[in-house]
C-alpha cells in the first residue's frame, strides 16, 4: 500500500508517494517515489530577493539558472507558462512538442497560489528553476506537467496577475 507524505526542505516542498518508509540516499537507484507536486517555499524565494529574468531566456536556456529563484512574467495557462497569449491558446498547449521552447512548465503548492485561471492569464510567477530531465533523478514517476513532456519548469513560491 503507498504510503503519501510531504517532505519540505529548506528551499522547496515535494509531495511523494512511497512504496516503503527506508530511507534512502540520492545515490540508491531506483528509489520507488512518485512525484506527485513540488513547489518552493515563499520564506526563502519571493517577490523580493528574486532575480528578474525574461520569459524567453528562461524557456529557452534554463540550464544556468537551475535552482536560482526568479520572477518571470507570460501568459498562464494549465499547468505552464506562454510567452503569448497565442501560444497559450494554441490547442494541447502543455504538451504539443510544436511549442518545446516556447513554455515553461509550473509547479505549485496550488492551495496557496490558486488553480490555473480559465482563461490565459498574464501572470509573474517566482519560483526556483528545474528542468524535468534532472530535477527528480530516480524518481520511479512523476507527475503533473513533467510527466506528459519535457523542458525548463518553476517551482513556484508566489504569483501575481499582471
Amino acid at each position: 500500500m503507498l504510503r503519501q507524505f510531504v517532505a519540505t526542505f529548506a528551499s522547496f516542498g515535494v509531495v511523494v508517494a512511497a512504496s516503503s518508509a527506508t530511507a534512502q540516499t540520492a545515490d540508491d537507484a531506483p528509489r520507488d517515489e512518485f512525484i506527485l507536486n513540488a513547489w518552493s517555499n515563499p520564506a526563502d524565494c519571493n517577490l523580493t530577493v528574486a532575480k528578474r529574468v525574461s520569459f524567453s531566456v528562461l524557456a529557452t536556456d534554463a540550464e544556468g539558472m537551475l535552482g536560482e529563484c526568479v520572477a518571470v512574467e507570460g501568459h498562464w495557462s494549465g499547468r505552464a507558462l506562454f510567452g503569448s497569449i497565442r501560444e497559450a491558446r494554441t490547442r494541447l498547449s502543455n504538451t504539443t512538442t510544436r511549442l518545446r521552447g516556447k513554455r515553461i512548465g509550473i509547479y505549485a503548492q496550488w492551495e496557496s497560489i490558486g488553480e490555473p485561471p480559465d482563461r490565459p492569464t498574464r501572470t509573474m510567477l517566482v519560483g526556483r528553476v528545474g528542468q524535468c530531465e534532472t530535477q527528480w533523478p530516480g524518481a520511479m514517476m512523476v507527475m503533473g506537467y513533467c510527466h506528459y513532456t519535457g523542458g525548463p519548469i518553476l517551482l513556484v513560491a508566489e504569483a501575481f496577475p499582471s
